[in-house]
């Protein structure tokens, strides 16, 4: 399936089968499945399709022992925000992406994360938040599927909100005047050094995760050292 990054990702509309990919590969189906069982009723997210039972396989370069694990999941209906996004419709997309995020982190931690100590003032956090991770419905522009939770953890307000205008800063920067759309439905708008401090904190993150898989992510990962500079040049 198309803007998938790290992982190998197919669907036949029916359901869709992620083939997690990396030395970390079950840590980050584990956790994928527990979110999206954990949250299923409470967010759009997709199920979990019981009799297909996990797969291990032999995937790209991209997995350094050479075998990884699978989940199915339903498909979920709807348009891919990034698109909607180059359609034109940057303003409502970026509107329905921060009333969801506000939504997200008001679901209590005992229900998200009840296994984790947590500290005063931390959320919920998916971790990879924006419209590349986002279905809509394309008539209404309203959230139907929050997608890839392989990245989920506790941790601050910020992070979520500062990745999703990362993601229309690098990759749709001639929408970046629709952010305030963003923070508008958020109801909030941290400063500028906080938010860009956040963003490359992530983007560095990135690079230790493609660093870790050895010489099959090396060229991934230089992508995203330069990624942490352009992002570190940036100004409001």
């Amino acid at each position: 399936m198309p803007h998938g990054y790290t992982n190998d990702t197919r669907g036949d509309g029916a359901s869709v089968v992620k083939r997690y990919l990396g030395s970390d590969a079950s840590a980050r189906q584990n956790r994928e499945r527990t979110m999206l069982e954990r949250l299923r009723g409470v967010l759009p997210v997709a199920s979990i399709i019981p009799d297909a039972p996990d797969a291990v396989y032999v995937t790209s370069q991209l997995t350094p022992s050479g075998e990884g694990c699978s989940l199915r999941m339903s498909h979920l209906e709807g348009v891919h925000g990034q698109e909607l996004i180059d359609a034109g419709l940057a303003g409502a997309v970026l509107r329905s992406c921060g009333a969801t995020l506000r939504q997200l982190q008001s679901i209590p931690l005992s229900l998200a994360a009840p296994d984790v100590d947590h500290l005063s003032g931390t959320v919920l956090v998916h971790g990879d938040y924006g419209p590349n991770n986002m279905l809509f419905d394309p008539r209404t522009v309203v959230v139907t599927g929050l997608l890839d939770w392989e990245w989920a953890h506790v941790g601050g307000s910020i992070e979520d909100l500062a990745w999703c205008e990362w993601i229309v800063r690098m990759h749709h920067p001639g929408h970046v005047d629709a952010l305030h759309k963003l923070f508008e439905a958020y109801g909030d708008q941290p400063p500028w050094w906080a938010r860009r401090a956040a963003m490359v904190r992530r983007c560095q993150e990135m690079v230790d995760v493609f660093r870790s898989l050895g010489d099959a992510g090396d060229m991934a990962a230089e992508l995203r050292r330069q990624r942490v500079r352009v992002t570190e040049g940036w100004s409001e």
